[in-house]
Parts: structure tokens; sequence; C-alpha cells
């Protein structure tokens, strides 16, 4: 019985989900995204915290949980562990883009408001969520410092295709900047380098953060 109720209870929080994509596009992400969203259906304020009880930002985590949820299971029956691994990576984010292409524009207005100074740390948290998981369906199993500059090589490759698929529609670009990305990254020499080159581009990264 419990089961059946906490699935009710997802499908609901979809069906706000579905809803939600319509007005962020055209309002984006505020204060009044649940008014607007009780507006537009039969629910209240009230039960929509009930679903969210953290207001908006539990939507917008939500929206990013399910946009994972779905490139994890795309994998799951698709081995890629025959493949070298900057093709793992590069299939990975190719297939997280094309889960995008439905709803581009919500995405883009959820990443540009994840980007605000106010929202870095939940930015931070959501990128690292996302940079994880595809290292995890790569077959990534480090435990070592590798494990940690992987994460931070790919979360900036990762943000740099997303300014490049957000700000044209033209995918052979996006595809072009991935690559060029990939080839960087692999001519980068292991470990104390690749710290050094961290240590470099870190506090420029977060400059960037700042100025949206």
């Amino acid at each position: 019985m419990k089961k059946k109720n906490n699935s009710l209870l997802y499908k609901k929080r979809l069906a706000i989900l579905d809803l939600c994509k319509k007005i962020v596009v055209k309002n984006g992400w505020n204060q009044n995204t649940f008014k607007l969203i009780a507006y537009h259906s039969n629910l209240s304020i009230n039960q929509i915290n009930v679903l969210f009880p953290r207001g908006y930002e539990d939507l917008l985590k939500f929206a990013l949980d399910q946009i994972n949820f779905k490139l994890e299971n795309n994998f799951k029956k698709n081995s890629l562990i025959r493949q070298p691994l900057h093709k793992r990576i590069r299939t990975i984010l190719i297939s997280k883009i094309n889960l995008m292409e439905k709803n581009k524009f919500f995405y883009k207005k959820t990443f540009f408001h994840l980007f605000l100074p106010k929202n870095s740390r939940l930015f931070l948290k959501k990128l690292y969520e996302s940079v994880d998981l595809m290292w995890f369906i790569a077959g990534d199993r480090s435990t070592d410092f590798n494990f940690y500059s992987k994460r931070m090589i790919l979360s900036g490759i990762y943000v740099r295709v997303l300014l490049c698929y957000f700000n044209n529609d033209d995918f052979s670009k996006v595809e072009q900047v991935l690559d060029e990305s990939l080839n960087a990254v692999s001519k980068i020499p292991k470990y104390k380098e690749k710290f050094e080159i961290f240590k470099q581009n870190i506090p420029n990264f977060f400059k960037i953060i700042k100025s949206f």
C-alpha cells in the first residue's frame, strides 16, 4: 500500500513538473512559480507545497534529478565498456543533450537561473551530481585523486558544451565544442600537471558564476 501511495505522489510530482516546464519558459524560476502552477491546475498552493516542501527550489531539483534518472536508464542495457573512455563520455554527453532537446528552453532557463550568484551552491551541487553520474555510467571506479580530477575536468567540459548548446541551434557546433574539449583534455598530463591547471582555472570558473 505504501508503494502505491509513493507511486501516486511521484506521478503527481511529474504532472506538476510537466506544467511547470511551460510556465518557466515564459516566466522563469521565481517566487510566483507555485502561484502560476496553481492557477493553471486544479491544485492549491498548499497541495503543491506538500509535494515540494522547500518551495520551487525543490521542484527545480526534481526536474534535474529526473533528467539524470532518464540518462542512467538509457544506458542500463547499453554497455559502453568496449568504447575508449573519451568516446564513452562523448556518447553520454550527447545523450544528455538529446534528452534536453524536447524542452530546450526550459533547461536553458533553469541553467541560467542556477548561474545567478545566489544559486551558486545549488549550481555546484547539481553540477557535481551530473558529472559524477556520467563517470559512473562510463564505468569509472577510481577512488584516488584521479576521482576528483576527472569530475573537475568534466565539469568544465559540461558547462562549456551547455553554454554552446543553449546559445545556438546548430548542433554541429555543439559537437565541435565537445570534441575540441575532449581532445584538449586528452593531451593534459596526469596528476601534478592536472592539479596545476585546476589551480589556475578554478578561480576563473567561479568568477564566471558570480558574473551572472
